[in-house]
């Protein structure tokens, strides 16, 4: 059995992203746009680099990450995000909006 614990997506995808230096946006709960390359991240908190400038983002305040970078939406994703891809079902797409508060 392996001793390594299971990465789960959203690490995968932030480390993938980290790795490449791909550019990243990152829209907050509040709307607040931030856009840049993902220094680092931990189980609480995003750091983001843009221009030299690196803002702590915490993750509970995080609504949506979107890459930049085209091939983590293709087939030549890693193996580890392609795993994680729900089967369709037939049903029709729910859009769903979030509100804090």
């Amino acid at each position: 059995m392996d001793s390594k614990p299971a990465q789960n997506i959203q690490d995968t995808f932030l480390n993938t992203v980290r790795k490449d230096k791909s550019p990243i946006t990152i829209y907050l709960v509040s709307g607040v746009k931030l856009t840049g390359k993902i220094r680092s991240f931990d189980k609480y908190s995003v750091l983001l680099e843009n221009n030299a400038q690196e803002q702590l983002i915490f993750k509970h305040a995080i609504s949506t990450v979107v890459s930049g970078r085209s091939g983590l939406h293709g087939e030549s994703r890693p193996t580890e995000l392609r795993d994680h891809r729900v089967p369709p079902t037939g049903v029709a797409p729910v859009e769903a909006v979030l509100r804090n508060g």
